[in-house]
């Protein structure tokens, strides 16, 4: 009697174990293993460049590339409010620079003058400038590299943190499910030993 009741539950120790083991070796052990005729190294640790050079490629070709970035930059309302800047520095800096005999009033007018040619100017000026520096950024700088290099950069420690810490639920989930597989199998092989029995 006791070992239908042992078998199940030993069953359900050894999927829970197992399951705890695998999710272990993502990450460990960090360096290289020999063990006979294989070698015993953490997915994570092993793979790491190529985890990196497919996560970098992911972020720029599927959630973040230079271009979404420049079209959610490149706006009318962005544009409205660099033009406001500008206008402000400039009248800033007329007042600073006008010497004191010039009257109030004639600056006035230069100011006014400079912030309607400013209006008028500063919005295609700064839609060509932001064109101009997305295709030279395009160029110049790779979101993947950028990703790719910062993923190398994690100590293993950090990177194994950061994923566990994403990921912790999902991994305890998947170490109970390993018991709860157990446990089921070894209820089976209970039900197969009474057919037999």
């Amino acid at each position: 009697m006791y070992k239908f009741i042992l078998i199940p539950l030993v069953s359900a120790f050894i999927g829970y174990l197992t399951n705890v083991v695998a999710i272990k070796m993502l990450f460990w052990p960090r360096q290289p293993i020999n063990l006979l005729f294989f070698q015993l190294h953490g997915l994570l640790p092993k793979r790491r460049a190529e985890f990196a050079s497919s996560l970098g490629k992911l972020v720029e070709e599927q959630l973040l590339s230079l271009d979404d970035l420049f079209e959610k930059i490149n706006t009318p309302e962005v544009r409205e409010t660099i033009s406001r800047q500008i206008i402000i520095v400039v009248r800033n800096r007329l007042g600073e620079i006008m010497p004191r005999i010039v009257p109030a009033k004639v600056t006035q007018v230069i100011a006014d003058g400079l912030e309607k040619l400013i209006r008028q100017e500063a919005e295609n000026m700064i839609r060509k400038t932001f064109q101009s520096g997305q295709e030279y950024l395009n160029d110049e700088i790779k979101v993947s590299k950028i990703v790719e290099d910062k993923v190398n950069d994690f100590d293993l420690d950090q990177l194994e943190e950061m994923i566990r810490g994403v990921s912790s639920p999902e991994l305890r989930a998947i170490e109970i499910l390993g018991g709860v597989l157990g446990l089921i199998i070894g209820i089976v092989q209970d039900g197969i030993l009474l057919l037999l029995g």
